[in-house]
């Protein structure tokens, strides 16, 4: 069979994408060979830190948890506590952790398939232990669905009175009474002036998250700065 000078062409397009792509492979499998192992060691290297931080300040340390209060936190993930650390501060039993989640969305690509990707999502937690047990409260921020529910159907039972903190921030709970006991002026004070993070109780246990990966041990004290002026302002008249 003769080949002609287009068919060679051709052939050898054929060869030369198929090299370039083998090339490509090649690349990314050496890069994959490299950062892997790093990333491995960085991680090692950061609980190692934590772990060292942990013992000089007689903390506890894991590298993984499990508590029933992540169904308090986004995604309501059983197992996504990582590196846990439990202590004493200001007189209370404070734990700061890792937590993450994962979500999947889809898309549909130029080629008509339809494509996932995975998206980790990465919180740090603080937990502060009370001295005494409460019916469930929360603290949330209003978002424009909720203020526009407040605009058509005024407040909630549990709504505090305070214009400025209702507008922006909803209490959430079985027993307003109980919540309107428990938040006074000095603690929606806090919140207005972006002092101290969104918070739940159920119990004796109250959890705040914000966005982040537990990194530098220096930081923990800040972390829980927030949680812990929250604990100490419950019930707290003005």
């Amino acid at each position: 069979m003769v080949v002609g000078a287009r068919d060679g062409d051709g052939v050898r397009r054929v060869e030369w994408l198929l090299g370039a792509m083998c090339a490509v492979l090649a690349v990314s499998i050496g890069a994959m060979a490299v950062l892997v192992p790093l990333s491995v060691r960085a991680e090692r290297q950061r609980r190692r830190t934590l772990a060292r931080w942990a013992a000089a300040h007689r903390w506890s340390f894991a590298r993984a948890g499990r508590a029933g209060w992540t169904n308090r936190l986004p995604g309501r993930n059983r197992q996504g506590l990582g590196v846990t650390l439990s202590g004493r501060m200001d007189g209370r039993t404070v734990t700061i952790a890792d937590y993450q989640y994962q979500t999947t969305s889809t898309r549909t690509g130029s080629d008509g398939n339809t494509h996932r990707r995975k998206h980790n999502h990465r919180y740090i937690v603080v937990m502060i232990q009370l001295d005494r047990a409460h019916p469930p409260v929360a603290i949330t921020t209003r978002g424009l669905l909720s203020q526009l529910g407040r605009s058509l159907f005024g407040d909630r039972p549990t709504a505090t009175g305070n214009p400025y903190f209702d507008r922006d921030f909803r209490v959430l709970s079985p027993n307003p009474t109980h919540a309107k006991e428990l938040v006074g002026p000095p603690l929606m004070a806090a919140h207005l002036g972006d002092a101290v993070p969104t918070w739940s109780i159920v119990g004796t246990e109250l959890v705040t998250y914000s966005p982040g990966y537990l990194r530098d041990p220096s930081r923990i004290p800040a972390y829980a700065c927030g949680p812990l002026r929250i604990a100490a302002l419950l019930g707290c008249p003005a």
